[in-house]
């Protein structure tokens, strides 16, 4: 009972982190042994999050800028979190749209309900293609479930994807979504 309690945990912990638009590495996983069972080897891996050196974006003040195990930075206010993160696995000659219906789908996979608002190709104030998805989602079920809605834009140097997740609770998204679509409308890539 134990052990099925920790593999639902991990699981749980990892979708969540797939759903907040990060991707991982695998290069830099780490493993580590549970001291109670030495055949349960669990995995936690790293992701390549903000500060990053290419990467810039305007996050409004009011939000708190914080950290995890996961993420060296991203920001909440209230419900609403923005994380920012970069993909260099397979992002090489993947256009912003090829990618985002691969991460649709993957959400898709990892929820118990999706629903698309919308998908659309915006240019950033600094004249950078942005391809945005917006959607409602479902995590859990029954009383646990826990409904979010989604606004994400994914970005491309030719040699990363760049993604900025924005999500909050679905009841309170329309307070955020402004500020959403002004973080990724703010984003630049350095060459």
């Amino acid at each position: 009972m134990k052990l099925n309690l920790k593999i639902l945990l991990c699981l749980l912990v990892s979708c969540v982190y797939c759903l907040s638009g990060c991707q991982a590495l695998p290069d830099s996983a780490d493993s580590s042994e549970s001291s109670e069972s030495p055949e349960l080897q669990e995995t936690f891996v790293t992701y390549k999050a903000l500060p990053l050196p290419d990467l810039f974006v305007d996050v409004p003040e009011y939000y708190e800028t914080k950290s995890s195990q996961f993420y060296q930075e991203y920001y909440i206010c209230e419900d609403a979190s923005i994380i920012i993160t970069e993909d260099t696995r397979e992002s090489q000659y993947i256009s912003n749209y090829d990618y985002a219906v691969g991460a649709l789908q993957e959400y898709q996979n990892m929820t118990s309900s999706l629903e698309l608002r919308s998908s659309e190709a915006i240019t950033t104030d600094k004249q950078t293609n942005v391809q945005t998805l917006e959607f409602d989602y479902t995590i859990g079920d029954g009383d646990d479930a826990a409904r979010l809605t989604c606004l994400a834009g994914y970005l491309t140097d030719g040699n990363s994807m760049y993604i900025i997740t924005c999500k909050s609770n679905t009841d309170t998204y329309e307070s955020h979504r402004g500020e959403f679509f002004s973080v990724i409308r703010s984003a630049v890539i350095s060459k």
